[in-house]
């Protein structure tokens, strides 16, 4: 491999990750349904418990949080099954009251105790949610990562299963398991709010694998689904795979191409 090869393909795969991170879409908060998740039954709940309940359905999530915390700090004598429902409610009440950080901590409790937590797998819509509010420095990426394939297909996850998809695909391109990462991408469809980004790292991962015809073809797709689409939020993104499509053929000397790929990146682009 020549030495530009190489300072073509640090150079672009540097500049693409951090960029298609911070461009992702932000949605508000509340735009899933976030009504409270089945619990299981058998265990009779205390009355600190019914009362952190009772205040979370009527929005008053931080007077519910300090009943919670009663309940998981075993103030409460509840039992591990209701102690394992106010874990996950006080994420969801920290979530609402926008304490991302602190929420995610709670989750993570979730997260690391694993399929045996009864809301192990409800966790994952929340991840999803927290992954549009914190940066990937977060470690938000490795909580996802835990979880398997076949996790992020259970129906209740429908709503957000392509961005599951795409975050869980990130999460293998960080550790390097490129095989992983690139069928995760392509896994989702067009039709999604991820797919663009999804492609722009599809692209990203091939370059890393030193395969420049497919990672064309899938900075070509970005470019054809923003020549598709009339939101105006696709445009960093357009900007974007020109730009990588300008980096990967200066990598390979194909200059003239390279310089075509490099002139199409808008005036008042960022990059």
């Amino acid at each position: 491999m020549s030495r530009n090869r190489a300072v073509g393909i640090l150079l672009m795969t540097s500049l693409l990750l951090p960029t298609s991170s911070a461009l992702a879409k932000k949605k508000k908060a509340g735009s899933h349904d976030y009504q409270p998740e089945a619990a299981p039954t058998g265990d009779q709940p205390s009355k600190v418990l019914e009362r952190a309940f009772k205040l979370y359905d009527g929005e008053d999530f931080y007077s519910s949080s300090i009943e919670l915390n009663k309940v998981v700090e075993g103030e409460s004598g509840d039992t591990e099954p209701n102690k394992q429902k106010a874990e996950f409610w006080m994420g969801k009440a920290l979530y609402n009251m926008k304490f991302y950080s602190a929420s995610l901590s709670y989750f993570d409790r979730i997260v690391q105790k694993g399929p045996s937590h009864a809301y192990y797998n409800a966790t994952l819509k929340w991840l999803a949610s927290l992954s549009r509010q914190l940066p990937d420095s977060t470690g938000i990426l490795e909580k996802i990562g835990k979880y398997n394939r076949a996790e992020l297909d259970q129906p209740a996850l429908e709503k957000v299963r392509d961005e599951l998809y795409f975050l869980l695909g990130k999460y293998f391109y960080q550790k390097g398991s490129f095989k992983e990462a690139v069928e995760l991408f392509g896994t989702v469809p067009s039709s999604s709010e991820f797919y663009v980004q999804a492609k722009l790292f599809e692209g990203a991962t091939h370059v890393r694998e030193y395969q420049a015809k497919p990672a064309v073809e899938s900075f070509k797709e970005v470019l054809r689904s923003a020549a598709e689409s009339t939101d105006p939020r696709i445009k960093p993104f357009e900007d974007l795979a020109n730009l990588s499509l300008a980096r990967t053929f200066y990598s390979t000397d194909q200059f003239e191409l390279a310089t075509k790929y490099f002139d199409r990146v808008s005036h008042d682009s960022d990059q």
